[in-house]
């Protein structure tokens, strides 16, 4: 079918051989990809250096596999428009969600005193009272 397209809407790109190692992956002979582009070779010529191929830029098939990159990105999350996305879903929920900063400091023991003493179960409940610091904190 290939063979059958008028040679105008082929398109002819020209490389040299250290090129086709490097610049091409190849997804079999007659078919390649350049630049993120999928074409299929027509025609091959070799001059000297420099190699000529008479391809069909393959247009849907070089779509078909940006979606297939894209879908591959995303259920890996290594899509960075969509990662970013997600960060900032998650600190938006976080805020709702995040309990308050707790401010706690211990106490020295020597600062507590014993306010009630269970005398049936001295080990087990002791109600502790924390004085207030002396002097007291000023009022701004």
């Amino acid at each position: 079918m290939i063979a059958g397209i008028d040679h105008e809407e082929l398109v002819l790109l020209k490389f040299t051989k250290e090129e086709i190692k490097t610049k091409l992956r190849w997804e079999h002979s007659k078919e390649f990809e350049y630049n993120g582009q999928m074409y299929d070779i027509v025609s091959k010529e070799i001059k000297g250096d420099s190699i000529f191929y008479r391809c069909w830029w393959d247009h849907e098939e070089t779509q078909l596999n940006k979606n297939l990159k894209k879908l591959v990105a995303s259920a890996f999350n290594q899509d960075e428009e969509n990662r970013e996305t997600q960060k900032g879903l998650y600190f938006y929920l976080w805020s709702f969600f995040s309990p308050p900063v707790f401010d706690w400091q211990a106490v020295p023991f020597h600062k507590m005193e014993v306010v009630y003493e269970d005398s049936i179960h001295p080990n087990i409940f002791n109600a502790i009272r924390i004085s207030p610091p002396t002097p007291p904190p000023k009022a701004s």
